[in-house]
């Protein structure tokens, strides 16, 4: 393929590990890039080929991690078919293929670091201990090695892009603050909210390291003072094997009316889910990935006014100011974490306060506006270097 052989706004994003309609990839990047200007495919984890909200989706087969590379000849021949000016790579195991399609095209391409991969490794459970450790090891020198094979480079947060300070291109942070649409969703809930319920809300990915356990245990002590109260986990659990082992605790503690598990469900329907909660949890445990990577359903619950409690991490400390715009607590603590709880369900003053206070922090600060001109910028210097 030439150089010349392209389309000069035309934009290729592609993952073989999230789903095309991730809440960063879909919701933020590729709507940003599309009102920008730009024509957008995403080649990315669907179940059929469709256009939606202006957004070309190619689907690819969901796989398990070994079977991963076998997608690899057919990304790089649909990437190459969309003859983007510029590609946007979502996964460490694509830094292996990305230069390929560079070399292939002639193009700049783009690495989105989304998480401390290293750190995630090691918390991996489906991973013999010894395997995840020496995989940790690995990645941590072998990614941003791989990364100075790239145009440009996105981070999810600061602390990730301190990894790759030694790689010479143009990069930028974008945090995964809330888009306008989530926005203005939100703010239409909360102008004239029906009294929420005693509804404790977690969202996101439900993992051993982000509390389960210990939910569960608080959540006991919650219950002895709040009886009415109700636990909503809404998420997938990692590994699967998980939920049955939650499950049979919650049978254990005799919770099962108060536990409800929904499952995964749609980005676009969380907002009914949040606009009912009376509490945003954040229980992940004091590990290297949390204190660096800042959870993005921080600033959900902010926006739709959820009082938010939340484990004292470096990584969420400079978003919440304590008892002002949510309740900080000791990590690894289950009684810390059900003090702080029952005391939001008891104080509704209290409550309405921390929640108001964040979700003007979010309005007025930390919303994806700024993080949108980030990206269109760092695209427009790529772009200008390759024309």
């Amino acid at each position: 393929m030439s150089m010349q052989n392209y389309s000069y706004n035309r934009v290729c994003i592609i993952s073989t590990v999230h789903i095309a309609m991730d809440n960063r990839i879909f919701y933020r990047e590729a709507i940003s890039l599309k009102k920008a200007g730009y024509q957008v495919a995403l080649i990315a984890i669907h179940n059929q080929q469709e256009t939606f909200q202006d957004i070309e989706i190619i689907p690819l087969p969901r796989l398990r991690r070994a079977l991963r590379p076998l997608l690899w000849g057919k990304v790089i021949r649909l990437a190459l078919a969309t003859k983007a000016s510029i590609y946007q790579f979502e996964d460490p195991e694509l830094l292996f293929i990305s230069p390929v399609i560079h070399l292939l095209s002639g193009r700049p391409i783009i690495y989105d670091v989304l998480e401390s991969t290293a750190d995630f490794i090691e918390i991996k459970d489906d991973v013999p201990k010894i395997i995840r450790y020496f995989l940790s090891w690995m990645f941590r020198w072998l990614e941003p090695f791989l990364a100075r094979f790239q145009s440009g480079l996105l981070f999810a947060d600061d602390q990730i892009a301190k990894t790759f300070q030694q790689v010479q291109c143009p990069k930028t942070t974008l945090f995964n603050f809330p888009e306008q649409s989530f926005l203005e969703n939100a703010s239409r809930a909360t102008q004239n909210p029906n009294p929420r319920q005693s509804m404790v809300l977690y969202l996101g990915g439900l993992k051993r390291a982000r509390g389960t356990a210990l939910m569960l245990q608080a959540f006991q002590q919650v219950l002895g003072s709040v009886p009415n109260a109700q636990l909503f986990l809404v998420g997938p659990f990692a590994p699967i094997s998980l939920e049955d082992e939650i499950r049979a605790e919650i049978d254990r503690r005799k919770m099962t009316s108060s536990v409800i598990i929904t499952g995964a469900v749609p980005f676009a329907q969380v907002g009914e889910y949040l606009s009912q909660a009376s509490v945003g949890w954040i229980p992940f445990m004091p590990i290297p990935k949390y204190q660096k990577n800042i959870p993005t359903k921080l600033f959900e619950y902010q926006a739709y006014a959820v009082p938010v409690v939340s484990s004292d991490l470096l990584s969420i400390q400079p978003f919440i100011q304590n008892r002002k715009t949510g309740l900080l607590v000791k990590a690894d603590d289950p009684d810390a974490h059900a003090g702080a709880i029952i005391e939001l369900l008891n104080d509704v003053s209290l409550a309405n306060s921390i929640g108001k206070n964040g979700q003007t922090m979010v309005f007025e600060r930390y919303n994806w506006s700024e993080m949108e001109k980030r990206l269109i910028s760092l695209y427009q210097q790529l772009l200008l270097r390759y024309s």
